[in-house]
């Protein structure tokens, strides 16, 4: 992501936070926490989290730990984000998981741990200046999981001009049939 990129997102979540208040579903993105809630329902039907490694790409509050560990035990939890203000967040919520760690860094350059599940919801959201990032993004993910990668991108955003990008369903799942045969889209 180049350094522009990483501008705008921090002062789009910036004006979301100043909005919102920096412990709030809103300031990471969603209209509502109901919204996130809907995607991560549809996240965990990848598959069964009990005693399994996650990656939590553009992790944000650490909220998809918290909700997959209602319903399955045994997960040890990597979240990652760039923005250190929702990994605040994150460690103050999880300061008693010790199968949980939160890592600060930019992903598509630094180098991130395998997991059997890596889950991205929305972080590859963001306009970026490198017409192929989706694709690259989505094939690093790929490679670094042992049982199921889980997505969560737009195909519709209300304002298209602006930060968050919409992507064709069908485009994206026909680049990732070139990666497995297993690919399912939920809408």
């Amino acid at each position: 992501m180049s350094l522009k990129d990483k501008a705008t997102v921090y002062a789009y979540h910036k004006d979301r936070i100043a909005r919102f208040g920096v412990e709030t579903s809103e300031a990471l993105g969603w209209k509502c926490k109901e919204s996130q809630l809907q995607r991560f329902r549809e996240l965990a039907t990848i598959g069964d989290f009990t005693n399994r490694k996650v990656l939590d790409i553009g992790c944000g509050h650490g909220d998809f730990y918290s909700f997959i560990s209602q319903s399955y035990s045994g997960i040890t939890y990597t979240g990652l984000d760039n923005d250190s203000r929702f990994l605040d967040v994150a460690l103050r919520r999880n300061a008693t998981n010790d199968n949980t760690r939160f890592l600060l860094g930019d992903f598509s350059t630094v180098t991130l741990p395998r997991a059997d599940f890596v889950i991205c919801c929305g972080a590859l959201n963001y306009r970026n200046s490198d017409a192929d990032y989706l694709k690259k993004m989505i094939s690093k993910f790929f490679d670094l999981c042992n049982i199921g990668l889980g997505l969560n991108l737009l195909s519709h955003v209300d304002y298209e001009a602006g930060i968050l990008i919409p992507f064709k369903p069908e485009l994206v799942v026909k680049f990732c049939a070139t990666l497995t045969s297993k690919v399912e889209l939920v809408q």
